[in-house]
């Protein structure tokens, strides 16, 4: 377990009369309809620039007969977008298992939301495909979704406070009851009390012992601060802060994923991107990582490269994306490190615009873009060069951006940021 996992240190055991998150900000069917029907009927600012913000991944990828994308290539676009524009892993879009396919069936209740959405488009569309517009309408109601979530959510927290919902409440009292939403969100719901010297006292109790407290809530201080200039305080501009909250975190997590990622370099060995398991368990000894991780769980994570018959060795991107580092802060969505390979392939789709290329062009790319660790210009080496040759012969003398192995060669190019 790293710094990153959640302490949830027994929150969750409280009186049988207690206000408890777990079961509270739940989004219903007639809620995902709801949003669904209000996305399609508008023709918002918002829903443009949602549309500005898809529209570079989904001119790359490639489109049936209608110009229009299958579910597959719709569920990566709208795990790409959110994890660019909020850090949100969203659930059941998520590049794992067969979340992509075009007949995946959700494994987990909370994954349902972006199934029943894509099935609500595909009942319009039928079989032509999902269009630019109709994805952002997809892509606006999850939005709208996670908001909805967070105002339930900050409704329990009002219970427990015993603060009027349609009324206004004193800015001290928001301070407070902001306070307690944090708290749950930093513990993925696990919090519940009895009234509002319950939340105070356990809130206390958590914040000495959790790892990294101080930093959490100067971050959380300093973003709400402007919003702390209202004329009057009302549960409905208190819940737009937690909103607030939940869009910005990413930003506060890329800063614990640096370190984590710095730390990793660290130990790194001869190759790039690597560390020897032997190390990585000694460097948890003097450091606030714990890296505990046994070899089997860290080989079901495809964290682990036992190709060297000197030594396994961890992947240092495979091991800072993978799930102990997430946090799961929402029932629709996850805070993870952000794949940066993500960002250095959506410079690629939006310069050459087409979902294959020459190799080529993508070699004069790649040699002019740096990354967190590459610097540029540079020269690729040989053994890279041949590499990308071999994808392009395979495959007609293009290369596919979105296929494996062009993937596996990106992992070369970047060691310590591509999986």
């Amino acid at each position: 377990m790293t710094k990153l996992a959640l302490l949830v240190l027994g929150l969750s055991t409280a009186l049988a009369s207690a206000h408890s998150f777990a079961g509270s900000g739940q989004v219903s069917d007639a809620d995902v309809r709801r949003f669904f029907e209000s996305a399609l009927a508008t023709n918002s600012e918002k829903l443009r620039g949602i549309q500005e913000g898809l529209k570079s991944t989904f001119q790359s990828l490639p489109k049936n007969s209608h110009g229009n994308l299958a579910s597959e290539a719709v569920r990566y676009v709208l795990h790409r977008y959110f994890v660019q524009r909020h850090g949100w892993f969203i659930r059941g879009l998520e590049a794992s298992n067969q979340t992509w396919s075009d007949h995946y069936v959700p494994q987990d209740e909370k994954e349902w939301v972006p199934s029943y959405l894509l099935d609500l488009m595909r009942t319009r569309t039928g079989e032509q495909g999902t269009s630019l517009p109709e994805l952002a309408v997809v892509a606006a109601a999850i939005e709208d979704l996670v908001d909805t979530e967070a105002r339930k959510r900050m409704r329990t927290a009002f219970e427990i406070h015993e603060l009027p919902t349609d009324d206004t409440v004193s800015e001290e009292e928001v301070r407070e009851v902001v306070d307690t939403y944090y708290t749950m969100f930093l513990n993925a719901g696990n919090f519940n009390a009895s009234g509002r010297w319950d939340a105070l006292v356990k809130r206390k109790m958590w914040s000495e012992r959790y790892v990294g407290f101080k930093e959490s809530d100067r971050w959380m201080r300093e973003l709400l601060q402007p919003r702390f200039s209202q004329p009057e305080y009302n549960f409905d501009n208190t819940a737009r802060m937690v909103e607030d909250i939940g869009e910005n975190y990413y930003k506060f997590n890329d800063i614990e994923c640096r370190d984590l990622k710095t730390t990793l370099m660290g130990m790194e060995g001869n190759k790039a991107g690597r560390v020897r398991l032997s190390t990585f368990y000694k460097k948890a000894l003097f450091s606030h990582w714990r890296f505990t991780e046994k070899a089997d769980y860290l080989r079901i994570l495809g964290a682990l490269d036992e190709s060297d018959p000197s030594g396994a060795q961890v992947i240092l991107s495979n091991y800072i994306m993978s799930r102990p580092n997430c946090l799961e802060a929402s029932n629709l969505y996850s805070i993870c490190c952000r794949n940066e390979c993500e960002d250095l392939t959506g410079h690629l789709e939006s310069n050459i615009g087409t979902s294959t290329a020459t190799p080529k062009q993508i070699i004069d790319l790649v040699a002019a873009l740096p990354s967190a660790t590459v610097t540029a210009p540079r020269q690729l080496s040989d053994d890279l060069v041949r590499k990308l040759d071999l994808v392009a012969a395979s495959n007609g003398g293009k290369v596919p951006l979105h296929g494996r192995l062009f993937a596996q060669w990106m992992h070369h190019a970047y060691p310590r940021e591509c999986p």
